[in-house]
């Protein structure tokens, strides 16, 4: 039977594809027309940045998969390099044309580097040519991460190809996202590198764990669950031989499956148990700080009545379910101040906590796209409002934000799109005298954009911050001050760093009394990280209570529907409590090496005897071993330890006296017996060996 190859054109008339078809001269002639062809291995080069950056090239390929804004595109053949993709996503911005098992060719597309994504665009034309002579690719075996080693190094040289993936079980770290696109996202570690993963979190400054995070995405059309942190997610059918097939991408600084959607996948969920505040007393005031995701009317917000209601509904329910009607909250992304005024409307009508709102506008609150304002609730049987003011900065570089008339200086320009909100308060409760504190509600700029000139404005914020905590200690030493709010820069960066230091004497950052494994408020692309603080003037230190990031966020998936998180996941941001004791309090803290150890502090009453004691107070280390027993009444305690059958503690009762403020508790000889044993082979195996030789 005799066959005829034709080359199959579309030509498009009025939006729709028409065929063209061409004879075998017509093909040699129109192939004789085109520039020289540089395959998608040559460009993709074996560096990061591809040899033709800013260059316009010829190529072609199989139509590997297609998206709403482009499509993946691979060499048929390949060149064998294990060092160069043979893949490459082709950007169309509108939805192409191609089709999945296409040969296309294109001409004069253009080189780029999107966010350190090889890629190209721009095209001037996209046409089918018989070049390939396959249209079936064989997927590459993906080799899996590693801890300690970059990424880049890994699985740059399959960035945009089709690879096989072996059944893989990852835990999820980056629990689901939602995109306005409908896409959704996970990351997850592979679960056997989790042993070696401290506390099995993955964490923002642990560079060695967040190199091995990988992330799974719907965008080809495959059903992703509402995973949440600590999920199992098995990847590929446990009773198959047949590898996942998947298109490895790099967006935005990470590794991405794109999955089919008949890709086998299989999700165990964790315990998604969620943390409750524990009620003010009397005798206490607790303050908070809690990002409200965008909550506002603006046309990027909630646009729509009753999804309004509803989020305002949802954040309200936190603060009086979980925060437990938190005497003062800083917040941050409500809209307007109309916004904060119908949250503390509705926490007045629907719970009976009697809040009002201070807020004032900003350049922010003029957005009719994304309105944002800094705003404090307070509650009004306990605390009275003397003074609030918004205190701009300014910088000699032009940031673009909204000219407020006489803000700044001739030739300086205004820092913060959000300015500090400051609130002179006088607290009331079971002491003698009203408590007089200044809370300053911070909302600083985002990671967002070029982050080299972020950080510098951060630190520029900072400092303005700081001059603000200054003129309250100037003026009173023994003033009160909390710093407080989405500072958008991590624990011990240099613009938090910059805040603490650059007031005499330094600012107490208060998450340095918390144990590592809760040293988070924010999941970023799976790495878990701090990005709301609190910080104190140093007198109230012997007032510190507790300091609690309550993790009813951050750890649960965008989509989350169960009956336990209707309560979750009213923000992206975990709220943070700093509780306060007046009259003085004590935190008794330490690590003890292993997790499971019970830890017990019973008070010995003074005025009753040594025999009396009080009831016990209890808590348990965590997988580092640490543990912290907050708010106790200075005084003397009985500690005791009771760890589990494996673990052996040499004095595992003793007395303590506890004085307001944090103290370590005294340190213990604590042994494991697997380890012990472990370390006692490893001794006289020399001497096993030494014998055997001899012998």
């Amino acid at each position: 039977m005799f066959r005829k190859a034709i080359l199959v054109l579309w030509v498009f008339v009025l939006g729709s594809p028409v065929l063209t078809l061409m004879s075998p001269a017509s093909q040699t002639a129109w192939a004789q027309t085109q520039g020289s062809i540089i395959p998608i291995y040559q460009i993709q080069g074996r560096g990061a940045i591809s040899p033709y950056y800013q260059q316009w090239v010829d190529s072609y390929g199989v139509v590997t998969a297609v998206v709403a804004d482009g499509f993946y595109l691979q060499d048929p053949v390949g060149d064998g390099d294990p060092l160069t993709s043979d893949g490459i996503f082709v950007y169309t911005r509108n939805a192409p044309t191609v089709v999945v098992g296409q040969c296309v060719q294109l001409q004069r597309g253009y080189v780029d580097e999107f966010y350190e994504k090889t890629e190209l665009s721009r095209a001037k034309s996209i046409q089918p040519t018989l070049r390939c002579p396959a249209t079936t690719i064989t997927p590459a075996p993906l080799p899996p991460a590693r801890l300690g080693q970059p990424p880049a190094t890994i699985f740059e040289p399959y960035e945009g190809m089709v690879v096989a993936v072996t059944t893989l079980e990852g835990v999820v770290q980056g629990p689901t996202k939602h995109f306005a696109t409908g896409e959704r996202e996970l990351g997850l570690i592979a679960r056997p590198l989790l042993p070696y993963v401290a506390g099995s979190r993955v964490f923002q400054a642990d560079a060695t764990s967040t190199g091995a995070l990988l992330h799974l995405t719907n965008e080809l059309g495959a059903t992703l669950p509402e995973a949440g942190w600590g999920d199992l997610i098995t990847l590929g059918d446990a009773n198959s031989s047949q590898p996942t097939r998947a298109i490895l991408d790099y967006n935005f600084g990470k590794y991405q499956l794109l999955l089919w959607p008949d890709t086998p996948l299989h999700h165990q969920p964790a315990d998604h148990s969620l943390e409750v505040a524990t009620p003010t007393a009397d005798d206490e005031v607790t303050v908070c700080t809690f990002n409200l995701y965008g909550f506002g009317q603006g046309s990027e917000q909630y646009t729509d009545p009753q999804a309004y209601d509803q989020a305002l509904a949802k954040r309200a329910r936190t603060i009086a379910e979980i925060l437990q009607g938190c005497t003062i909250i800083g917040l941050q992304e409500t809209g307007t101040p109309d916004d904060a005024a119908r949250l503390a409307d509705l926490l007045r009508t629907a719970y009976g906590l009697d809040y009002t709102a201070t807020a004032l506008a900003g350049p922010g609150t003029q957005s009719l796209e994304f309105p944002l304002t800094n705003s404090l609730l307070t509650r009004r049987d306990r605390v009275q409002v003397l003074d609030a003011t918004s205190r701009q900065g300014c910088s000699g570089q032009n940031y673009d934000v909204a000219v407020v008339l006489g803000a700044c200086p001739s030739g300086e320009y205004a820092l913060f799109n959000r300015p500090p909100l400051v609130v002179d308060l006088a607290i009331h409760g079971a002491w003698d005298k009203p408590l007089l504190l200044t809370v300053i509600v911070n909302h600083w700029k985002s990671k967002g954009g070029d982050e080299t000139v972020n950080v510098v404005r951060r630190t520029d914020q900072a400092r303005h911050v700081a001059s603000l905590v200054q003129e309250k200690v100037n003026t009173d030493p023994q003033t009160n001050v909390i710093v407080l709010g989405d500072l958008n820069d991590y624990y011990q960066s240099g613009p938090v760093t910059a805040l603490q230091n650059a007031v005499a004497p330094p600012l107490v950052h208060t998450y340095d009394l918390l144990p590592d494994l809760d040293r988070y408020t924010y999941i970023f692309d799976g790495a878990s990280q701090v990005l709301d603080h609190m910080l104190v003037t140093p007198g109230l230190q012997p007032m510190l209570a507790e300091i609690n990031s309550i993790h009813v966020n951050a750890d649960f998936p965008a989509g989350a529907a169960a009956a336990v998180q209707q309560l979750a996941r009213s923000s992206d941001h975990d709220p943070v409590l700093l509780r306060l004791r007046p009259a003085g309090a004590a935190i008794l803290g330490g690590n003890l090496h292993y997790p499971g150890i019970t830890v017990q502090v019973t008070r010995l009453e003074s005025d009753a005897g040594p025999a009396a004691m009080s009831s016990p107070i209890t808590t348990t280390t965590d997988e580092l071993g640490d543990f912290r027993l907050w708010n106790l009444t200075p005084g003397k305690y009985q500690l005791q330890l009771l760890p589990p059958d494996d673990v052996t503690i040499a004095a595992a009762l003793t007395t303590v006296e506890l004085v307001a403020g944090y103290q370590a508790a005294p340190p213990q000889a604590v042994t494991h017996q697997q380890v012990q044993m472990g370390a006692a082979l490893a001794g006289v195996a020399p001497l096993l060996q030494a014998q055997f030789v001899s012998e």
